[in-house]
């Protein structure tokens, strides 16, 4: 009863979906198109070794759509997470391990190292911090379709829609110099009110004395930037504009 993916890049990039009808009492296979709407699934992919069977609940989509492959792979593990914050807390420390650690990021990145070795690393890592089952099948699927190289766009992506879901918004506020408490106080207020309502802002300061004074405040995907660098460049750009 298994049928292959789409090519579409609509179709959810898991090579395997099976779905659970249990008003049917019967084991029906489902082309997914970014929501799959049963009640229960489980993903197969086949390996050299004896096949993996995962079970998985189907949850909502994200907020925010990705249509990249990452996207299509970080899509589905949010549907199937019975626990979205649990989940991303355990990516999250999984990227930080990959950041401080050579070693682990070149397991699980290169492609030439055994399937069955890697998948006992990463199950032992998942072990160490407590991680859902759903991230160890999640990881495992990745391994066994040669895909674990994503792994890090792919948690980035799912930050993103974590981070859509619970209203929170990235604000990073770049100064020539460090501000002090108040002033960080004041800017965190002002952009408050440029983001949308309800948000929570997750602020980030930072410092580059090569803007000379000024702000550059990144919140969200938009820009502000009142630096004197860039006011320096738009008033030289003025005058070396031809005059008509």
């Amino acid at each position: 009863f298994w049928l292959k993916p789409s090519a579409s890049r609509s179709v959810i990039a898991l090579d395997r979906i099976l779905v659970c009808a249990p008003m049917f009492r019967a084991v029906t296979l489902i082309r997914s198109r970014c929501s799959v709407r049963p009640v229960l699934g489980a993903f197969q992919v086949p390996s050299a070794a004896p096949l993996h069977v995962r079970a998985f609940a189907a949850g909502s989509k994200p907020k925010v759509q990705d249509g990249t492959l990452e996207g299509r792979y970080a899509t589905a593990l949010y549907m199937a997470s019975p626990d979205v914050s649990k989940v991303y807390g355990d990516l999250a420390s999984l990227r930080t391990m990959m950041q401080e650690s050579a070693d682990l990021k070149l397991v699980i990145e290169t492609p030439g190292i055994n399937p069955e070795s890697k998948i006992n690393a990463l199950g032992d890592i998942c072990a160490a911090i407590g991680a859902e089952a759903t991230v160890l099948n999640f990881l495992k699927v990745l391994v066994e379709n040669k895909r674990s190289h994503l792994l890090g766009k792919m948690i980035d992506l799912y930050e993103t829609f974590y981070r859509a879901e619970m209203g929170l918004v990235p604000c990073q506020v770049t100064s020539a110099v460090g501000l002090s408490a108040p002033q960080q106080a004041e800017v965190e207020a002002a952009m408050t009110q440029r983001a949308p309502t309800g948000s929570t802002l997750l602020m980030d300061f930072k410092t580059n004395p090569a803007l000379l004074g000024g702000l550059v405040v990144k919140l969200g995907e938009a820009v502000y930037d009142q630096s004197v660098a860039t006011r320096l460049e738009r008033l030289q750009n003025q005058l070396l504009a031809p005059v008509s």
